[in-house]
């Protein structure tokens, strides 16, 4: 997202001044595998003194962005961060704090928003035709290859990931607030583990050297991927992190299986579910409007690309509901370009795809965060109990 579709689209205004991981080998692995020629760091403070970027992307494991996003505010940087801003509200508020004390704003990367079907569903609900939106219906699935990938990596640690109401749902309660133009008030939320980690029955370590690999339906052979060898299987031996980590180990401590009720500042109520673990991927989505429906369905990876159906159903018409299918494109339906664009390139664009700023970032993964702390201690969670926005 911000490497090598960075050099190959925009080299005439942008350049790379320095790649910073705290693994060596996984800086030169990303050095070569984005094609540029800038020295590597492990040390985050000598990145910046050495290579005096402009712009900083943080791009790190969820639970450490708010540590590099105050630290390049602080340097007086420019400051891009990909989503969940934060993990928790102690970061946000030391996210927004950093903000207001260097009189800067961050970049959030929802890159979401910037898909032109989804464009379209915020501009039929700004249209008024359906009138009023009184509630939403939001089910997202993540299949037995998607899904499951989480489990096996860095995400599978609530320290690091937040869970998946933070690591994952950030993109979809960023897309609520930005549909509805609207702010979450109030979350109540159940989640659990019912199909991966403590759950199977059988584990290892990782995949490569697993005994029960002939019979376990989710072994991955990362040695396949000549991309992946050079990231992961090449650097593994400096820090241990394998890139093929079972999915069954004891010690993973999210949810797969999440249901949330949020409320929202325009009264508008929504039922929300992310399952983990089913055999396909996509979303469904209904407003419940004065005048009728919205609902969108839409399939990722499936045959012949992502397919996306918009219907809109108005009460007492004798007129068939009116079917849409807005055309698929690459990278997260075409979203990634258009953001892309209107960071380096200044394109100009509505005003409702502004740049999304630290607001978007903390009222999204905020959302997220209560949610867990919902189901945490078994109570509704206020979002302006958490942070001072």
């Amino acid at each position: 997202m911000w490497g090598a579709e960075v050099r190959k689209s925009y080299s005439d205004i942008v350049e790379f001044v320095g790649l910073c991981d705290p693994n060596p080998k996984r800086a030169e692995a990303a050095r070569q595998l984005i094609g540029v020629d800038c020295p590597t760091f492990s040390d985050f403070d000598t990145l910046c003194r050495e290579a005096r970027p402009d712009l900083l992307a943080v791009t790190t494991v969820d639970a450490h962005h708010s540590e590099y996003i105050v630290k390049g505010l602080d340097r007086g940087l420019r400051v891009l961060t990909e989503k969940p801003m934060v993990t928790d509200e102690r970061q946000c508020q030391a996210v927004l704090d950093a903000e207001r004390r260097n009189k800067r704003s961050i970049i959030v990367g929802f890159n979401y928003r910037y898909s032109p079907r989804h464009e379209r569903i915020k501009d039929i609900l700004a249209s008024g035709e359906l009138g009023r939106v009184v509630s939403v219906s939001f089910d997202w699935y993540l299949d037995t290859h998607h899904g499951a990938d989480y489990f096996r990596r860095w995400h599978h640690l609530r320290q690091n990931s937040g869970t998946l109401l933070v690591h994952k749902a950030t993109h979809h309660f960023d897309l609520i607030n930005w549909w509805l133009a609207a702010d979450p008030v109030e979350v109540s939320a159940k989640g659990t583990l019912a199909f991966y980690g403590k759950n199977g029955a059988f584990r290892h370590s990782h995949c490569r050297p697993c005994p029960h690999k002939e019979r376990c339906a989710f072994y991955f052979d990362v040695t396949k991927d000549p991309r992946l060898v050079q990231l992961y299987v090449g650097p593994e031996a400096v820090d241990g992190y394998h890139r093929d980590g079972c999915l069954f180990k004891n010690d993973v401590d999210i949810y797969d299986s999440m249901s949330a009720l949020v409320s929202y500042s325009n009264g508008v109520v929504m039922n929300y579910s992310l399952n983990a673990c089913m055999p396909y991927e996509g979303y469904s989505i209904s407003f419940n409007c004065e005048k009728g429906t919205l609902t969108a369905e839409l399939g990722e990876r499936m045959q012949g690309g992502d397919k996306m159906t918009i219907t809109t159903t108005k009460n007492f018409s004798k007129d068939p509901p009116r079917v849409e299918r807005p055309a698929s494109s690459a990278e997260h339906g075409g979203g990634d370009q258009r953001l892309r664009d209107l960071v380096f390139r200044g394109v100009e664009m509505p005003p409702h795809l502004a740049l999304p700023t630290s607001r978007a970032g903390a009222l999204s993964c905020l959302t997220g965060i209560a949610a867990r702390k919902s189901i945490e201690q078994n109570r509704a969670i206020k979002i302006a109990d958490l942070v001072r926005l």
